[in-house]
């Protein structure tokens, strides 16, 4: 049996031929609905062709770039409608999450008993790459299910929207306005036997809270995937399409349709959008199909004939050259990628158009345009301004990674466009636009306080107990979806165990001593921190005194490569201070109880005296002390907590008039009281001067964790000359402190503890392991399952209609 013409035309040309199997799979990603889906319909077909039954395969891999709460719970959400749809249709299905409990290839091994595989087809990484593991296994056609005018019809690459127009518009017209009728199956629903995650029921933020993702980026509420999609494009097409035209290119009108995310995942059909805007025949209507088909269907052929869009060499030559040329150009503003994440660049309209993409995963698609051009005046080189607009859009936006993407983001560098003269600073012939006359256009302010408003509408107020890095990284992900944080330290100043303490004109870290990064998480951080000259790299003449043994350390030191370490400056406890810029944080404040209030927490201070009242606690200090706050509101999870142990460890800050005669700057110490010890005045940006910082061993510490100061110190001051082997000196100062809960000896294994209400949470270094970086990803989590807390009444960021008051926002 052939296919019909119009599902022929979609088919990958020279597909291979089916083979004899026992089922036909259609592997969905980006088409992922049960009706006006080529690439199920293809599959549908095959299989009653070849007699056999057909059943539908979707997953959700944790490996993909950029994976984050956002867009799982985005996917999840259509995946669970999907899953009833197909059932509906009586077609089989199965989904697969993978997690830490079920990571096998699981597509690959059904694969090896199927007639055929069909899927539906994106040029873009990583389906490109997954598509060819698939076809080392089994026949795989590729459908394209996304595009009016087949995506195989153009040979030739087209680069101008003019050009691509006049040869594709006849194709349009034969296609627009017929119907789609779905193809019906041919058997009774089938599965092969697969342990299937049905979804109807589940809680999605439970299972996303279950995947190793970025957990510090939250969902977008008012955008939820799947059968959404239809209901937002109705409402769009019923009220708001015949104003397109006018009011299109201003975000306070509230006229653009906001489905690209839901095209982007094939939760809503484009046939339908496309069908739906031929039949209203208006200027609005014509203008939005050319966006639809010309500019949409444009980028696509794009990335297909140019696989290696992500770089600078698929630009046009001019845009190439002039933009080499005026690299030449000074730039005065280098702002690092923390800085542009979070919208922190200090121009008004540049950093509304960054909150609506991390808080809002959408941007105004005129909005986005000068949005993109900026970076060319704030990066050095046009190949590092493509990276950082390629990471700034996939990672925040919902309909990011999409071939639209990359078309608009090279069209900002002078891809799919043409020259324009006279040349102007930094952007040479490229098209440019500059920030401060675009800010004239709208009103701004009113732009920027609608994107610092949450998605889920209402904020939420939370307390986070303790201010050293797992309650900042939680504090700050929280403020980046516009949640009302309040931070309480006992502390005098920022640090936690990454204090430094000084006295008078001496300064020591005499907490962690460095710390390392393994994950993508908190390397991209990192990075920034660097750039922004907040940390440096930590090269000291290290040694190993004593046989080595395993030992646990403030910050452990990653095995099998060489090791970075990185210190802030001039003080360690410049990171937190950087983590909290901007949080209302509260010093040398001791919260002695949490106390539940019907659906609110309240805290209490020294004394009973009230602190307030909270949707939202989150506890992160050392285990033993977050139990304590936690046992009287529930036992077993202040249990829960317990099972993670911590040690003590005292350590000593020296300071000698003199160099000493010790011919390294730290050492691991494996014999004596000593487990630890730096010339902390090697550090990079530290005042000159001959200062050390020595760490007990665990043991040693935790035998002595009773003793006094008196007592400890000049045991350490001995073992410091005794184990070294320097000249006897007098320290000008000298002085100890004890961390009675200075290193997780016993992780918990998971990220953080949660309370039944989902409202109360524990989280710390105790959860993941003794590292600043374990630290940081465990706050991380912990804003994660604050942020997927749903709204009761979901508002939308979006202007009013003509006649309201400017300050409503519509609710939905």
């Amino acid at each position: 049996m052939s296919l019909p013409p119009h599902l022929a035309e979609r088919v990958e040309p020279k597909a291979p031929p089916p083979r004899a199997g026992r089922y036909v799979v259609y592997w969905t990603r980006i088409a992922a609905r049960a009706t006006e889906n080529p690439a199920l319909d293809v599959a549908l077909t095959m299989a009653k062709s070849l007699g056999v039954p057909c059943f539908v395969y979707h997953a959700l891999s944790e490996r993909y770039r950029y994976a984050s709460d956002r867009i799982h719970t985005f996917i999840l959400e259509g995946a669970r409608d999907l899953q009833r749809d197909l059932k509906a249709r009586g077609i089989g299905s199965v989904f697969h999450l993978q997690r830490a409990s079920d990571r096998r290839p699981h597509l690959l091994e059904l694969a090896k008993d199927a007639a055929l595989v069909v899927t539906d087809f994106m040029p873009v990484q990583p389906l490109l790459k997954w598509d060819d593991e698939v076809a080392k296994v089994a026949p795989l056609w590729r459908v394209d299910a996304s595009c009016i005018a087949p995506l195989w019809a153009f040979p030739r690459p087209q680069d101008r929207a003019f050009s691509f127009r006049k040869v594709a518009e006849p194709l349009w017209k034969t296609r627009l306005t017929a119907a789609w009728v779905d193809v019906e199956p041919s058997h009774l629903p089938f599965v092969p036997e697969f342990d299937s995650l049905d979804l109807a029921g589940v809680d999605v933020s439970t299972l996303v809270a279950g995947c190793d993702i970025d957990h510090a980026i939250g969902p977008v509420h008012h955008t939820k995937g799947g059968g959404a999609g239809l209901v937002r494009w109705t409402r769009f097409f019923e009220t708001t399409l015949h104003r397109y035209e006018a009011d299109r290119n201003d975000p306070l009108r509230d006229a653009n349709s906001r489905i690209s995310a839901y095209l982007h995942f094939g939760h809503l059909s484009p046939f339908r959008v496309a069908r739906d805007c031929a039949a209203h025949r208006t200027d609005s209507s014509e203008k939005f199909l050319d966006e639809l088909l010309t500019w949409r269907e444009l980028s696509w052929r794009f990335c297909w004939h140019h696989p290696d869009h992500e770089s600078v060499d698929v630009l046009p030559a001019w845009a190439r050259a002039t933009l080499q040329q005026h690299e030449r150009d000074g730039r005065e503003f280098l702002p690092s990628w923390e800085q542009l994440s979070r919208g922190q660049t200090g121009h008004a309209l540049w950093d509304a158009a960054q909150r609506s993409l991390l808080t809002h995963g959408e941007l105004h698609n005129n909005v986005r345009m000068t949005w993109g051009k900026a970076l060319i005046p704030w990066t050095r080189t046009a190949k590092e301004a493509l990276a950082l607009l390629i990471d700034l859009n996939h990672r925040f936006a919902l309909d990011g990674r999409d071939p639209g993407s990359y078309g608009g983001i090279l069209w900002c560098l002078g891809g799919l466009d043409r020259q324009f003269t006279p040349e102007t600073k930094f952007f040479g012939t490229v098209r440019a636009r500059d920030l401060d006359a675009q800010a004239k256009r709208f009103d701004v302010a009113e732009y920027e306080r609608r994107m610092h408003g949450p998605s889920r509408g209402q904020p939420l107020a939370v307390a986070v107990v303790g201010g050293g890095v797992a309650g900042a990284a939680c504090a700050r992900a929280l403020r980046d979806q516009g949640h009302s944080v309040t931070v309480f330290d006992k502390g005098r100043g920022p640090g936690g165990r990454v204090s430094t303490r000084r006295e008078g004109e001496l300064s020591f870290d005499h907490g962690a001593q460095f710390f390392t990064v393994k994950d993508e998480r908190f390397a991209r951080f990192a990075r920034s921190w660097w750039q922004e000259r907040i940390v440096a790299e930590w090269k000291p003449k290290l040694a190993v005194l004593g046989t080595p043994k395993p030992r646990v350390e403030l910050e452990a030191v990653p095995e099998g490569k060489p090791t970075l370490r990185l210190v802030a400056t001039p003080g360690m406890s410049a990171l937190l201070e950087r983590m909290l810029e901007g949080i209302d944080v509260r010093y040398g404040t001791r919260v002695d109880a949490v106390v539940r209030r019907d659906e609110r927490f309240g805290l209490t201070g020294e004394e009973g005296a009230p602190m307030g009242e909270y949707d939202a606690v989150v506890v992160a200090v050392p285990s033993p002390q977050a139990a304590t706050l936690i046992d009287p509101i529930d036992f077993a999870m202040a249990s829960r907590i317990r099972e993670a142990t911590m040690g003590p460890t005292w350590a000593a800050m020296l300071a000698f008039s003199t160099p000493l005669s010790v011919d390294f700057d730290a050492a691991f110490v494996n014999v004596g009281p000593l487990g630890w010890l730096a010339r902390d005045s090697s550090k990079p940006d530290r005042k000159e001067g001959e200062r050390w910082v020595l760490h007990a061993s665990a043991d040693w510490s935790q035998a002595h964790v009773d003793a006094s100061v008196e007592e400890v110190l000049p045991q350490l001051v001995e073992a410091f000359f005794v184990t070294t082997g320097a000249m006897r000196t007098e320290p000008v100062f000298a002085k100890a402190h004890r961390w009675r809960y200075a290193l997780a000896t016993k992780p918990l294994g998971e990220d953080c503890v949660m309370h039944t209400s989902g409202r109360l949470i524990a989280c710390g270094d105790w959860c993941l392991g003794a590292r600043i970086e374990a630290a940081f990803l465990s706050g991380s989590a912990a804003a994660g399952r604050l942020n997927a807390i749903p709204p009761s009444v979901v508002v939308e960021p979006v202007a009013p209609m003509p006649g309201r008051s400017p300050s409503q926002l519509r609710l939905v």
